[in-house]
Parts: C-alpha cells; sequence; structure tokens
C-alpha cells in the first residue's frame, strides 16, 4: 500500500512537470510534490538528515519518501478585509516501518490583521534564523504540527497611535497532543494530553529602517490527566486550565510542563548585506521567576544578502554562528528567595514521561534528543538523558548556476542530566550538505541531493545520502 502510494506521488510529478501551461504567477494556490530515496551506513539515519524537518523525515537508515501537498495562501494584492486560506500534505514513508500521515491540514481565516485557524500548520516559535538555525528552544519544527485552533496577528503590525514605530505581533491557542504514560500519580496512564501557547512579540521601528529592535516573549506547556493523576485534589478541567494557562499554583502545586523563552534581537539593513544578532533566553517551571538565569540559552548572528544576486557564478547568499548553552539549569534570579538553589530539567517533567515531545521527537531544539536516539547506556523513564548541552551551530547558503546550496554543521558537548550526568562530557560533530538543482526549461522542477554524517560519542557514526525530485508551481 504505502509503496503504491509513493509510485502515484512519482507519477504525479511527471504529469506536473508537464502541465506547465496551468500555473499563474498571481494565483494564490500552490502545489508541491516530491519523492525521495536514502541510504545510511547505520540503521539510523544521519542526525541534520530527519532534524527539523516536522517529522517528516524517517528516522530508518534506509527509507523512501514521498510528499504531496496543496496550499490556498492569501493574496497580498487582494483589498479585501476578509479573506480564507488552507493547506493539506499527506506524507507516505517506507523503512523499517512504513507510515502515512497528513503533516499539514489546516484552514484559516483573516479579518484585517487578525487570524484564525484550526488545524495543524507547520510554524516556528521565537526570533531566529529559519532557515540555518539548529533549531528554536521553544517549538522548532522538529516535530510534527500540533493540532491546534488559534487566533494570532500572524504578521508585525504596526500600532497607528505610534505613528508605525511600533509594531506588534501575537498569537494564542490551544490543541491536543497524545497519550502519555505517568511517573507520579494515581494513573499510571492517560489518553491525552493537550498543549497551549500564546506569545507576543514587538519590533521597533519600521520597514524602511536601516535598525529594527526586537523584543518579546514566548509561553508553553503540556498539562491534562490532573482528575485522574490527583484525585483527591477534585481538580476540574476548567482549573486546570485556568492555572495552567496563568501559570499559578493550586494547592501549593505546579499543573503542567511549562517552557518558554524571552527574546530579544538587533537588524541592521545595509546596502549589500543585513546583520540580525538574537537571543533566547529559557525560563521553565511555569513561572518567570522560578528557573531563570542568563546563561542557559541561544544566541545567534546571522549575516544576509539585502539583494538577490543573479549572476550565474558561485556566490554566498547568506551565513549563520549560533552557539546553545544549556548546561546550567540553575535558578540565578535573586527575587526567588530560598529558591535560589533549585534546578530546572529541560524537556524533562516528573509527571508526564512523554516530556517535551510529540510523535517521540522534541518539540524544542532538536540538539536535545530522545533518550532512544543516541547511544549512552543510561536506564531512565524521562524523555531525554541529555540536556545539559554546550553547542556551536555553524551554517550558509550559496547559489551556482542552477542550483542552490546548504551547508550547515555542529559541535556539542554533552553533559547528560542533574540525575544522569555525564561528567566528562561526550562530544559530537555533525553536518549536511544539500544541493538542489533547477532543471532548464522544466518551471519548477527540481533534483536534490543530500549528504550527512555523524561523528562522535553522543550518536552512532553514520554517513548518509538522500536523493529526490520535487515539482512546485501554482494553479489557476
Amino acid at each position: 500500500m504505502r509503496v503504491l502510494v509513493i509510485r502515484h506521488i512519482f507519477t504525479l510529478i511527471l504529469i506536473l512537470s508537464l502541465l506547465q501551461g496551468v500555473e499563474a504567477q498571481d494565483s494564490t494556490v500552490l502545489y508541491s510534490a516530491a519523492i525521495y530515496g536514502a541510504g545510511s551506513t547505520s540503521q539510523r539515519s544521519s542526525f541534520w538528515l530527519h532534524s527539523n524537518q516536522y517529522g517528516t523525515v524517517s528516522t530508518s537508515g534506509n527509507f523512501a519518501l514521498a510528499k504531496f501537498a496543496i496550499n490556498k495562501r492569501y493574496h497580498p494584492g487582494n483589498p479585501r478585509i476578509i479573506q480564507w486560506a488552507a493547506g493539506i500534505e499527506a506524507v507516505a514513508s517506507y523503512g523499517k516501518q512504513g507510515d502515512i500521515f497528513l503533516s499539514d491540514a489546516y484552514m484559516a481565516a483573516k479579518l484585517g490583521p487578525v487570524e484564525v485557524l484550526a488545524g495543524q500548520k507547520k510554524s516556528i516559535t521565537g526570533i531566529v534564523d529559519t532557515v540555518l538555525t539548529s533549531g528554536s528552544l521553544s517549538i522548532s519544527g522538529n516535530a510534527r504540527p500540533i493540532p491546534v485552533i488559534q487566533i494570532a496577528i500572524p504578521e508585525f503590525y504596526p500600532l497607528n497611535f505610534t505613528g508605525g514605530f511600533l509594531s506588534v505581533k501575537a498569537s494564542y491557542s490551544d490543541g491536543l497532543l497524545n497519550s502519555s504514560d505517568i511517573n507520579y500519580g494515581a494513573a499510571r496512564h492517560i489518553p491525552n494530553t493537550y498543549f497551549h501557547q500564546k506569545s507576543v512579540y514587538f519590533r521597533l521601528g519600521n520597514e524602511q529602517m536601516k535598525l529594527n529592535g526586537y523584543a518579546g516573549m514566548n509561553h508553553q506547556a503540556v498539562w491534562g490527566g490532573e482528575s485522574e493523576i490527583y484525585p483527591i485534589q477534585e481538580i476540574s478541567n476548567s482549573k486546570a486550565y485556568w492555572h495552567t494557562v496563568t501559570g499559578t499554583q493550586y494547592n501549593h502545586m505546579r499543573l503542567g510542563n511549562h517552557f518558554g523563552t524571552i527574546d530579544l534581537a538587533l537588524k541592521w539593513k545595509q546596502e549589500n548585506w543585513t546583520y540580525f544578532v538574537y537571543r533566547q533566553n529559557v525560563y521553565d517551571t511555569g513561572s518567570l521567576f522560578k528557573v531563570v538565569n542568563f546563561q542557559d540559552g541561544l544566541n545567534g548572528l546571522s549575516i544576509k544578502r539585502t539583494k538577490r544576486i543573479t549572476e550565474p557564478y558561485f556566490v554566498f547568499n547568506s551565513f549563520l554562528l549560533e552557539m546553545v548553552y544549556t548546561k546550567n539549569q540553575r535558578n540565578n534570579n535573586p527575587m526567588s528567595g530560598l529558591g535560589i538553589y533549585e534546578t530546572a530539567n529541560y524537556y524533562n517533567h516528573f509527571i508526564y514521561r512523554n516530556g517535551w515531545s510529540y510523535y517521540g521527537r522534541n518539540m524544542g531544539t532538536p540538539l536535545i534528543a530522545n533518550a532512544t536516539d543516541d547511544r549512552q547506556d543510561v536506564r531512565s523513564t524521562e524523555f531525554t538523558h541529555n540536556n545539559r548541552i554546550m553547542a556551536f551551530n555553524l551554517g550558509a547558503t550559496a547559489a551556482w548556476l542552477n542550483s542552490n546550496l546548504l551547508f550547515r554543521c555542529t559541535y556539542s558537548r554533552n553533559f547528560g542530566t542533574y540525575v544522569n550526568p555525564l561528567p566528562y562530557g561526550k562530544n559530537q560533530f555533525s553536518f549536511i550538505i544539500n544541493g538542489e538543482h533547477n532543471l532548464n526549461g522544466r518551471r519548477g522542477l527540481a533534483i536534490q541531493l543530500t549528504a550527512a554524517s555523524d561523528i562522535g560519542q553522543l550518536y552512532r557514526n553514520s554517513n548518509s545520502i538522500m536523493l529526490g525530485v520535487k515539482k512546485t508551481g501554482f494553479l489557476n
């Protein structure tokens, strides 16, 4: 069945490549179809081959993968106040095990700057370079999109009373996650957990200014099953939701698994290059004053060409340098009083065994992976047994003739957790090179070649290669 699906999608790519006449650049309906085959020297594909791919790329060493998507987008030139959008992406893979699922499946409507969305849609939370980053710390695009109902201002909207100098974007959503085993409590398993998210970001300066500042924060929480876990507390769903959303305690208990970042950034636009520097600072356990420190976080410097160069010679278009540090996890906030020595346990939770994951993948940075992904001989009931890391991520994009190139390499030292420490640290090096070549005379048809490797002490050493063909375009 799955092999037939992949064959049908491959046939669809060939058909779409011949339908050049039905494309219209002013259309709001886009399609894409792709098929890939991959092989690895180990039983598991290399880290950067499957990470930050919204859970669509298999972790099996050898696999076949097919995708097909149709998206109806908002028309930027449409004067109507109310517009609608929708999208669906089907994914079929076949490796050690086969799988067919929908990655995107959503509908949305926008009234002026405000959007209401229902379904699951690829997204990243936090200020970050979305192309080359190692992964935003809260929601990175490493796991599958979560089905949610969301109300948001998805793009920066200028506030009139500031003359357009101050702009805002914000979101509020609730969604449904999978079931979870319970580590402590009256119940050993609950059938459903839920996801809550809200964020607000501000931009200083309008788009025409050379210098812009950014500041904001996001708050996410996994919750659910409180009435089963704490039956004597008689916690209704409405009470549990309120205390999760506000981060307040219920009878001296913190409900839910909370995580978020406070983000700052500066963007400086010059004639040839744009410089973007950003910082994500971590807070955990549901309170800004519970575990907050200025050591743990993500720091990044992104440099991109302001104007795209179309000459046929080799040219770099962007560079990125990031540092991720989560080794501290101690409370350095003097406002916490006697709690100053409290430690966090990023992406794990003492109640929910799933931790900060969806379909087995970290919803935050992929550099902190599922305990089953690495080769450390540690028995643990937690989602990850390596959340204290120091990592450096270097990336670049380039163009040559009709090809687009991407390179990313990451070095990390991994120190386990406070419960299961790796005292001397484990070194890990992972890299990926991706090339996409657009075929002349076949608008929107491209072939892709990707090579990735893992060398070190955390993951199994592996070399992976993936070859694919992709067709994209517009429909009337």
